[in-house]
């Protein structure tokens, strides 16, 4: 069960980095922020070339390592943008989804397994989302209505599948291909970089600007920065030994701790609620996943 205490790690430090995710984007936009953490993440990743060989890795490896990270980086602006939009217990919950998204892109991409209870799970998820989105007198399919219509949650529903396809690659890159986790990050968080630093440039976002208002929250941005390296990597490490899906629904624990006291911090409305629909869609993870292989 190491497997386990990787991924619960790996919930504890995502979870504490949304809630400070949540903080600096009342001053930073998405985009802004995601470019100085990467940034930041980038800096401290220095070591690993230094002290390992980053470059024996094959062409075929690498591509797959931009490709994901392409997928990954798309999906932590599109989370970025829905918390800078969002209330954090109404925005995080929907990732309770990835799982099942995950495990069926693993079971189409490289053959994953799955088995029984998959529609108790699904069946769990559309009621936490339901009570997620449910509001007093509202219809009784209104919730739902809310759910596809809200262009905010879009951004939830991008990240959800770009994630459930990434996290299959790097079940690829480090259980198929036996990357060393270090090498993938340090590519990674290279992708980043040039990933939101061009988009800065397609908006014509001035940088100064950006590294303006990143001085001001700069402890707040490292602190994110090493929790963002902390919980990538316990995740990678974790899928070394465990199905990619089965990692990710105990990573969407994060859901819940994130939720809660961040919900408390930033005075959210109807917490509680909010927080029974994410114990129904992370538990429906669990659920959807219990025979996976």
């Amino acid at each position: 069960m190491f497997w386990f205490t990787l991924a619960t790690c790996s919930a504890l430090l995502s979870a504490a980095a949304a809630v400070i995710q949540k903080k600096v984007l009342f001053q930073v936009n998405a985009l802004e922020f995601s470019f100085l953490v990467s940034v930041v993440i980038l800096i401290f990743s220095f070591f690993i070339p230094f002290s390992m060989d980053v470059t024996s890795i094959t062409p075929s490896t690498l591509i797959i390592i931009v490709g994901k990270s392409i997928l990954g980086g798309a999906a932590f602006l599109f989370v970025m943008m829905s918390l800078e939009h969002n209330q954090i217990s109404t925005a995080l919950p929907i990732l309770g989804m990835t799982p099942a998204v995950t495990a069926l892109a693993a079971l189409l991409i490289i053959g994953e397994s799955l088995h029984n209870w998959e529609w108790l799970g699904i069946g769990m998820m559309m009621a936490g989302t339901y009570v997620l989105e449910k509001r007093p007198a509202q219809k009784y399919l209104q919730p739902f209505k809310e759910a596809l219509r809200s262009k905010n949650h879009y951004y939830m529903y991008g990240a959800l599948g770009l994630f459930a396809v990434s996290s299959v690659f790097d079940k690829l890159l480090v259980s198929g291909y036996k990357t060393n986790p270090f090498v993938v990050l340090f590519y990674q968080h290279i992708v980043y970089c040039a990933m939101f630093g061009s988009l800065l440039l397609i908006r014509k976002q001035s940088f100064q600007a950006a590294i303006q208002k990143g001085t001001s929250q700069l402890p707040y941005v490292v602190i994110v920065a090493f929790l963002t390296i902390a919980y990538r990597f316990t995740q990678l490490e974790a899928t070394k030994f465990a199905p990619v899906a089965l990692v990710l629904a105990v990573k969407r624990t994060s859901i819940l701790y994130a939720s809660f006291y961040g919900g408390k911090i930033f005075s959210d409305e109807r917490l509680v609620q909010k927080l029974i629909a994410g114990a129904l869609i992370v538990g429906a993870g669990f659920i959807i996943l219990r025979n996976v292989g």
